[in-house]
């Protein structure tokens, strides 16, 4: 289980590195338009591939549900104390597993807000299609098992699967349902982390404007 959980969380890191490339990118082509776009377009694309790998990390908890080796050890709990205590060390494990999950997802995607909003851009009027996606490569990983790169070796069957989704009312109100908790769960990470970035100001850790 180790290294699985490794793994996901390594796969949950490249987006937020890939965001302050793709950020970096289009403050350039903000300060020079004659910087040719498909510099950064392609980035954003594998960016936007990857991302839905932060939010993965929030579906973990199915494993404490309904996975037999934990669905024995929850029936256990109920009267053996030894028990019982493994049950809570376990829920707090899924707890920060999912706290990465939601932090990584932040940090990903706050870099290319701000970029975006420092060249003239509205984030909000792409917000709903980006949390959108992303929720729908959430699916696909989920349901379908499809990794990131499949998207490049393996499309056909990624394309099949998304057209599937659409067809389904159920599928589409459940993805779009979900894009809207990943809109808002940005929405608390970023005031978070200004928060945040705040405060170290305040006791000059960091440089900056204090409040």
């Amino acid at each position: 289980m180790l290294r699985g959980v490794t793994w996901n969380l390594f796969l949950a890191v490249i987006p937020v590195l890939l965001g302050l490339v793709v950020a970096w990118g289009l403050r350039r082509r903000g300060k020079d338009p004659n910087l040719p776009i498909w510099l950064t377009l392609p980035l954003m694309l594998v960016w936007l591939a990857f991302l839905p790998n932060t939010c993965y990390l929030l579906t973990e908890w199915r494993h404490l549900l309904y996975d037999q080796r934990w669905a024995r050890l929850l029936d256990a709990g109920q009267q053996d104390a030894g028990a019982m205590l493994s049950v809570a060390r376990w829920s707090l494990f899924f707890l920060l597993y999912s706290a990465a999950g939601v932090l990584t997802f932040g940090l990903a995607v706050r870099p290319v807000d701000r970029a975006l909003r420092s060249t003239g851009f509205r984030p909000v009027l792409a917000a709903p299609f980006l949390f959108f996606l992303v929720a729908l490569g959430v699916y696909l990983g989920l349901r379908a098992r499809f990794n990131s790169w499949d998207f490049v070796t393996d499309p056909l069957p990624i394309w099949e699967r998304t057209v599937g989704a659409f067809r389904s009312r159920e599928v589409l109100s459940a993805v779009a349902a979900f894009g809207g908790v990943l809109w808002l769960i940005y929405l608390v990470v970023d005031v978070w982390v200004e928060g945040f970035l705040a405060r170290l100001r305040q006791l000059g850790v960091i440089g900056g404007p204090k409040g």
